[in-house]
């Protein structure tokens, strides 16, 4: 199994699912409902679930960075380019496509019990614009925590030797095959060196 702290970074955010979930469900109660209910969903996943589905399966987002930090592709050692090649090769667009199918299901269950959350939620603004916008922030942060590890999780699998014995990744095309957004920053976690008696 590939070891990396950046990528079991993202996927250890699996951990943060309930805590975002759980925000939706207490954003919902808020204020009176729209007379179409089912339209506020939709906009919901328009807004808080397509743009990371979309840029999850066509141009994944860079594993190493951190929340809206990443470090440039020319900053990367060959390792992590190499990580990247691997990245590139071995993902499943199915794994993310299951993955938006799963939120959307989970969303309209959290929909359909919210009323439940509504003593939790009496200590906001009782305002359904403030409803809705706490509602896409947390279904949006739920599909980051799911879908990046998602992308990774292939790449996870896979052996140290794998990772050795692989060109890396041209820098000059990192931007192209990579969503690279984030202020530059350094190496967050120190250089992990390949042994070569690994196996």
């Amino acid at each position: 199994m590939l070891f990396d702290p950046y990528l079991w970074m993202h996927f250890s955010g699996l951990a943060m699912l309930p805590l975002t979930l759980a925000l939706v469900a207490i954003a919902l109660p808020l204020g009176i409902p729209l007379p179409f209910s089912v339209g506020e969903l939709v906009l919901i996943v328009l807004v808080g679930g397509v743009p990371v589905w979309v840029l999850q399966i066509l141009r994944p987002w860079n594993p190493f960075s951190f929340w809206l930090f990443q470090i440039p592709p020319e900053r990367l050692d060959e390792r992590q380019r190499q990580i990247l090649r691997l990245v590139q090769g071995t993902r499943q667009p199915l794994f993310n496509v299951l993955g938006a199918v799963v939120m959307v299901i989970l969303l309209w269950q959290i929909a359909h019990y919210s009323p439940l959350a509504t003593g939790a939620a009496g200590g906001f603004w009782q305002w359904r614009i403030v409803g809705l916008s706490l509602a896409i922030a947390g279904f949006f942060l739920s599909n980051l925590f799911l879908q990046v590890p998602l992308t990774l999780l292939p790449t996870l699998l896979l052996s140290e030797k794998t990772v050795s014995e692989i060109d890396p990744h041209p820098t000059v095309s990192i931007r192209r095959d990579f969503a690279c957004w984030g202020l530059p920053m350094g190496q967050l976690f120190p250089s992990v060196r390949q042994d070569k008696t690994v196996t």
